[in-house]
């Protein structure tokens, strides 16, 4: 047998072997095939069960209030800061900023306002006392003017100087009361004027220990009076208009006691009163019909 037959009888053999092994090899690919997608619709199926799963959790614990976080972020559109969400020093924060990321508002306890350097401008909060209290600061920090109500109902608007130290309000007070105050350096009150409980306008002037020692009014009964007072309170000397007409001067001692009076009636003549302790008149000196003048009254 020559070497060339023998070679070609080897040819045939692994040309049949080669046939008969490629529809087992085809079967077996078709069967990894299949076996792989099977494998990966699993892993889809139990990862989208996952998702599902997740989102309900998710969805649950926002629903029952359990989302935990530090803080949250909204950004713009070029990923800057525009609102966030913080734990404050009296609780919860909402830091509001512009469009450089400054922050301008801050709501919280209460509503904060800032300017461009993030300084705190106005406060707009509660007190202890729940009643709402709006302060305005300089670009210090030092509160110049404020505007609260009170428990009771009563609003007031005050102003302060560069040191923090109260120098004019406006207040509300009981029964439709209005007053404006202006006070010293020393925080003490000098100046009031405004409608007093009775709705009487009033204006009045104090000294340094806070006595009453000038007022101006007008009395329910039309009188208007003017009442200048001594360094111990006292009424010293009152000008006015009686509820008659007559304009009237009268001085009194340091008990209080009318020691002389000078008053005009309407369409009358001056006259000039004194008199003693007893408030009875001593002395007198007016002018009669005939234009005489007269010391005694009853001549």
């Amino acid at each position: 047998m020559s070497i060339h037959w023998l070679r070609a009888v080897l040819l045939l053999v692994l040309l049949s072997s080669f046939s008969a092994a490629q529809p087992q090899a085809e079967q077996a690919s078709k069967q990894d095939l299949q076996a792989l997608k099977g494998v990966v619709y699993m892993v889809g199926l139990a990862s989208g069960a996952a998702l599902l799963v997740s989102l309900g959790l998710l969805v649950a614990r926002w629903r029952m209030g359990t989302v935990r976080a530090r803080r949250f972020v909204l950004r713009g559109d070029e990923g800057q800061p525009i609102a966030q969400l913080v734990q404050g020093p009296d609780g919860g924060e909402l830091e509001l900023r512009d469009a450089e990321g400054e922050i301008t508002a801050v709501l919280g306890s209460g509503l904060k306002l800032c300017d461009r350097a993030g300084r705190v401008r106005a406060d707009l909060r509660l007190e202890d006392d729940r009643a709402p209290l709006l302060e305005l600061y300089d670009e210090r920090g030092k509160v110049r003017a404020g505007l609260s109500l009170s428990e009771d109902g009563a609003g007031s608007l005050a102003f302060y100087d560069e040191t923090g130290r109260p120098r004019a309000g406006l207040g509300s007070g009981h029964a439709g009361a209005m007053r404006l105050s202006f006070f010293d350096a020393q925080g003490r009150l000098r100046q009031q004027s405004g409608i007093e409980d009775e709705e009487e306008p009033s204006f009045k002037l104090y000294d340094a220990q806070g006595e009453v020692r000038g007022s101006l009014s007008v009395r329910a009964d039309g009188m208007t009076l003017l009442e200048m007072r001594d360094q111990d309170g006292h009424t010293r000397t009152i000008v006015g208009v009686l509820e008659d007409g007559i304009a009237w001067l009268g001085v009194l001692d340091d008990e209080q006691r009318f020691r002389a009076g000078l008053g005009v009636p309407t369409g009358g003549s001056p006259r000039l009163d004194f008199y003693d302790e007893e408030g009875e008149t001593r002395a007198s000196l007016h002018i009669d019909d005939q234009g005489r003048f007269k010391t005694d009254p009853d001549s």
